[in-house]
């Protein structure tokens, strides 16, 4: 039996699990994300960056450094997508960027903007910069641009958000997994 459902996590809204959810975007699903549009030092840069914790999240201001650094990606991603992209000819037609081309499920897009909305009540943009970055990197892959294809990244996404699941369910007792069918 196979099934298009996404698990779903819910999580108390404590300081320790806002952490963990704002350190996996911002540190391991955008980074893996720019892996795959080819901007591999870019998911170097974010992370390298300090662990978020509690602390982070008690004092949002200490997410000043991770705010700039996501700027830097964007900036940078966004000057890469002013420039027409070098491609040998084919004899293809171009690609239709109108297409759409998801390389990120919607279920782990609705977690980062749910992430996102959540660390803005905070006080802190960061989050809702990477979500920003999410989409800006999707460009590339979805066009055929990127270093990976749109499925080879959309796995990896899933496997991330999974080691996710898992983290939360192992150190929080408080979380409950539930599935989510497709749209």
């Amino acid at each position: 039996m196979t099934t298009s459902a996404m698990p779903v996590l819910t999580v108390p809204g404590t300081d320790e699990a806002t952490a963990a959810l704002a350190d996996w975007l911002i540190r391991s699903l955008v980074p893996t994300v720019l892996d795959g549009a080819g901007m591999a030092s870019a998911a170097d840069d974010l992370c390298g960056l300090a662990p978020i914790t509690c602390r982070h999240i008690a004092r949002p201001r200490g997410l000043r450094g991770h705010e700039r650094q996501v700027l830097r990606v964007i900036d940078s991603i966004e000057s890469a997508l002013r420039r027409p992209p070098v491609m040998a000819d084919t004899g293809e037609a171009p690609l239709d960027l109108a297409e759409e081309l998801r390389p990120i499920p919607e279920a782990i897009l609705d977690a980062a903007a749910h992430i996102g909305g959540t660390i803005a009540d905070i006080g802190s943009p960061v989050a809702a910069l990477a979500n920003r970055l999410l989409l800006l990197a999707a460009i590339p892959i979805g066009s055929g641009w990127g270093t990976m294809t749109p499925e080879q990244v959309r796995a990896q996404a899933t496997a991330s958000y999974c080691s996710l699941l898992t983290y939360l369910w192992r150190h929080d007792p408080g979380a409950q997994i539930s599935l989510k069918g497709a749209r």
